[in-house]
């Protein structure tokens, strides 16, 4: 084949590749969005009442499919980022002391000093809502507030940064150094990453908050919608993969780990978060 014609087929596969990796949405989609992100907010917050030692994590999980099913009539979306689809079974996902992510539901009861986290997604008029909160189990230790409270801020850090024009390395070597910062560290894993999303729970364009340069990256648009989740931890940094079947990752040293989500949209100029909780437009 002539080298003309090779490279005019690479040329043509690259202009296509973004789209394989991130849609842009109008203004009624996200909109769309927004509604979905209101319903996993408030399902977040209803949880409050039921987050307490002596619960499980098969109990949550019902009660957060009777939520997202028959209260606010959507649909669960518990899809991971490599691809393996958990819908047949749980609707949440959960982080707890050294589980990091992707946590599998069980008749384990929480306890009192426990820092827990559930992760939710769901689906409203085909379109994708992603969040995570975090809890103290009753009373637990200055390390794990201060952890809890470092991995809000990490979010909120890489949330301010969103605008057209940044790339997303800048944010993630940003939101790193300022977790290190702290004393501790973002977990070092293929997968535990931001992502895109919109009518798939990730489209394809990732965003670790490690190991990334600034000025590198896909460079955000208006209209592209993402997820801003650092995972850190108050150990090594390094994760290991249980072979259960939804590959929960934990931390390899046992430290404590937690994380924060929110979806966010770019705007003309800035930001704009889909799935704000209450008491939280302060942050903006």
């Amino acid at each position: 084949m002539p080298t003309d014609q090779v490279n005019s087929i690479l040329i043509k596969q690259l202009e296509k590749e973004p789209q394989t990796l991130y849609s842009i949405k109008t203004p009624e989609e996200i909109e769309k969005m927004r509604t979905a992100g209101a319903i996993a907010a408030q399902i977040l917050e209803i949880l409050n009442d039921y987050v307490k030692a002596g619960v499980t994590t098969r109990e949550l999980d019902k009660i957060v499919y009777d939520l997202i099913v028959n209260k606010f009539e959507a649909e669960t979306d518990r899809t991971d980022l490599e691809g393996h689809n958990a819908n047949s079974l749980q609707c949440i996902y959960y982080n707890k002391n050294e589980i990091i992510a992707r946590g599998e539901i069980n008749d384990i009861l929480l306890k009192n000093g426990d820092i827990f986290g559930i992760d939710l997604s769901l689906k409203k008029n085909g379109y994708c809502a992603d969040t995570q909160k975090m809890w103290i189990v009753g009373n637990t230790s200055p390390l794990a507030m201060r952890l809890m409270a470092v991995a809000y801020n990490a979010m909120w850090v890489g949330i301010k940064l969103i605008k057209p024009g940044i790339h997303l390395g800048t944010i993630s070597h940003t939101v790193q150094k300022y977790i290190e910062s702290q004393g501790f560290k973002p977990v070092s894993q293929t997968g535990l990453s931001a992502h895109s999303i919109g009518k798939v729970h990730c489209e394809g364009l990732l965003l670790p908050f490690y190991n990334e340069e600034p000025y590198t990256g896909h460079i955000l648009q208006k209209g592209m919608v993402i997820t801003i989740e650092p995972f850190i931890t108050s150990g090594s940094g390094f994760a290991d993969i249980l072979p259960n079947s939804v590959r929960t990752a934990v931390t390899r040293d046992n430290a404590l780990s937690a994380m924060w989500e929110h979806v966010v949209a770019v705007t003309d100029n800035g930001y704009d978060v889909l799935d704000l909780r209450p008491g939280e437009s302060s942050f903006l």
